[in-house]
This record gives C-alpha cells, sequence and structure tokens, in this order.
C-alpha cells in the first residue's frame, strides 16, 4: 500500500512540474508577443500623433515632458514615453522607474495584459474585468486611452477593432499604409541610432589620438 501511494504522489508531483514548465512555456512566448506589440504601439502612436487629428489634438492637450507608462510586473515587457515638443519620445524600460510616470497602466498578470494587446478584449474591457491597475489622473488616463483606442483601430484589421471598440473610428489611412508609416518611422529611427553611435566612436578615436 505504501509503494502504492509513493507511486500516486510522484506521479502527481510529475504532472505539476509538466504544468509549470507549459505555463513558464506559455508565459515567455505571451511577454515575447507582447514585446513586439508595444513595440509597434510606440511607434504607431509616433504616426498617429503626426497624421491623425484626433491623437494630435489629445496629445497637444498634454503638458510638457508629461510621462505614461503600460507595464505588466518585473521582468515583463513595458512602455514608457514621454510628450516633448509635441512628439512622443520612448523612454529606456532598463532605467525609468514606474512609480516615477505621471500616469501609469499596470496590469496585473502577463495575460491580462496579452488579452490586451492581442486584440482579444479592448482596453475599457480590461478596466471593466479589473485587469489593471491605474496610477495618475483619471482625465489624463482617458485621453491616453482613447489615443490607444485609435492605435488599436489603425494597427489592428477591421473584425478585431469591431470586437474590442465600442465604435470604431473613421480612418484617413489603411492599415497597409498604417504599417508602411510605421515601418518607415521605425527603418529612419534605427539607422539614426546607428549614425549617431557612428559619430561617437567617431568622437572617441579623435580623442585617443589627442
Amino acid at each position: 500500500m505504501s509503494q502504492l501511494v509513493l507511486e500516486a504522489l510522484d506521479t502527481r508531483t510529475a504532472d505539476v512540474w509538466q504544468m509549470s514548465a507549459r505555463k513558464k512555456r506559455s508565459l515567455a512566448v505571451k511577454k515575447g508577443i507582447s514585446a513586439v506589440i508595444l513595440h509597434f504601439l510606440f511607434y504607431g502612436l509616433e504616426v498617429l500623433n503626426q497624421k491623425e487629428e484626433k491623437v494630435r489634438a489629445e496629445v497637444g492637450d498634454w503638458e510638457e515632458d508629461f510621462t505614461f507608462g503600460i507595464g505588466m510586473g518585473e521582468k515583463a515587457p513595458a512602455l514608457y514615453m514621454k510628450k516633448t515638443k509635441n512628439r512622443l519620445v520612448r523612454l529606456s524600460a532598463a532605467i525609468t522607474v514606474p512609480e516615477d510616470m505621471d500616469l501609469m497602466i499596470r496590469f496585473k498578470s502577463v495575460d491580462a495584459a496579452f488579452a490586451v494587446m492581442s486584440g482579444q478584449i479592448g482596453v475599457a474591457g480590461s478596466y471593466a474585468r479589473h485587469g489593471f491597475m491605474l496610477k495618475g489622473d483619471i482625465a489624463r488616463a482617458m485621453s491616453v486611452v482613447r489615443c490607444m483606442d485609435l492605435a488599436e483601430a489603425y494597427l489592428f484589421p477591421r473584425f478585431l477593432s469591431r470586437k474590442i471598440l465600442k465604435e470604431v473610428p473613421k480612418k484617413n489611412m489603411g492599415i497597409i499604409r498604417t504599417y508602411l508609416a510605421v515601418a518607415g518611422r521605425m527603418i529612419r529611427f534605427e539607422s539614426g541610432k546607428r549614425e549617431n553611435k557612428r559619430q561617437d566612436g567617431g568622437r572617441q578615436n579623435v580623442t585617443g589620438l589627442l
């Protein structure tokens, strides 16, 4: 009898370990996808701030140096942004302190964040389900959420937008044109980073020679 009990306990332990491993893999995949979506969300907001009047009006109403972030806990993807001179600038997640943000949307779990990032539910739906905590001014948060809703309407196919948004706004760009604009902005940004590194390297070499 004792041998049978030990065998049963070993089996249950193995099942729990396997489930834990599957859960870890699932979370890793969701974190990876969320990181990519947050990357596109930033550039999408940046493009729409230049090309969509509604987003430009919302951003224009924010105070200079206003900072806001979207996160999902420690060791998970996050997006931190700052308004400066009517532009949106991405802040480094490695050195940014979430508590220092003027506005912070922190999802209670990776699963709750992924449901929004993947277009399963909208930001408003996640809020209704208590999927995230909000730190900051509620009026400013509503403005940020309106911008995110517009970004989702532009970046997601219409069948997803209709499911997660109360009303799909009229758009002045189609999804292909939007992604082309986002891709162009990403390429220019990466080219600028490489050029800055090259110039910094050149200055260091000159300093060394002197």
